[in-house]
């Protein structure tokens, strides 16, 4: 190791050491709310959904995918982890949710999920009552997933990439953007998220922060890297470019990683 790199991880130790600290519950409270707000405008209706261009219903405030039984993942689905999480915080799940969170999600179509009000009346009784621990389910697969990320990440980047990890995480808008990325495009680790080989989860986000960046500016980095990511998704997506029409949705929602006031204009 040189002398250079070690000053530098030293200088990461350093300058962190007294700034990075735990979310506390308000903190976590509104970045659940904000993720809310992202993915289904904050609506109780919207925590049981099914869009018409999918294959697949999502769920709860991060709409967190569940593939029909039987149906081959492309994306990587979180809900049958969301249950489990559920059930190890004493949350009693609907007997058919126990079952069917091992084999799939019970619908074959969206026709026949908008038909099935029973089960899906119990999955928003259930949603709309455990929304803080939906968020720390999303908090705990940070701290999950950020080591995963780290292993893959080039030897020549690993403590810059780290340092600029870090520096996200001693702000509560820093760890709301890199909580609510994660669940939004994945951790760009899974390769079938992917298109021409280039990858658009957390990962490949981090990897984009220039060199420079700073404590003062690490926020508008990440934000102008997920933009940059998203639009290159959108590129690879040609000649049709038939993710266009997310563009606007897309930019709008990382640009609230750089606003300062997000926590303050949230309504809880």
């Amino acid at each position: 190791m040189t002398i250079k790199k070690i000053i530098f991880i030293f200088a990461i130790k350093l300058s962190l050491s007294n700034t990075i600290c735990p979310l506390n519950s308000e903190e976590a409270q509104k970045i659940g709310m904000l993720i809310w707000q992202n993915e289904a405008s904050g609506r109780t209706d919207l925590l049981v959904f099914w869009n018409q261009h999918e294959s697949f219903p999502s769920l709860g405030i991060g709409n967190c995918i569940w593939y029909p039984e039987g149906q081959e993942a492309s994306y990587t689905q979180q809900f049958p982890a969301l249950c489990d999480y559920l059930q190890k915080h004493d949350i009693q799940l609907p007997k058919w949710l126990e079952k069917a969170k091992l084999t799939g999600a019970p619908w074959k179509s969206r026709d026949e999920f908008l038909q099935d009000q029973r089960r899906t009346e119990e999955l928003r009784l259930l949603l709309s009552s455990t929304i803080d621990l939906q968020t720390n389910f999303m908090i705990k697969r940070l701290d999950e997933q950020w080591p995963l990320i780290l292993q893959v990440i080039p030897n020549e980047k690993k403590e810059q990439i780290e340092y600029f990890f870090q520096l996200m995480k001693t702000s509560p808008l820093g760890s709301y953007a890199l909580i609510d990325y994660l669940n939004f495009k994945g951790s760009g680790l899974n390769p079938r998220e992917s298109i021409n080989e280039q990858g658009w989860g957390l990962l490949q986000v981090l990897l984009g922060i220039p060199s420079e960046a700073t404590q003062e500016n690490i926020s508008q980095a990440f934000a102008v890297s997920a933009a940059k990511i998203l639009l290159k998704r959108i590129e690879n997506s040609a000649p049709e470019y038939p993710l266009i029409k997310f563009l606007h949705g897309w930019i709008k929602r990382v640009s609230t990683y750089t606003n300062p006031n997000s926590f303050d204009n949230n309504k809880l």
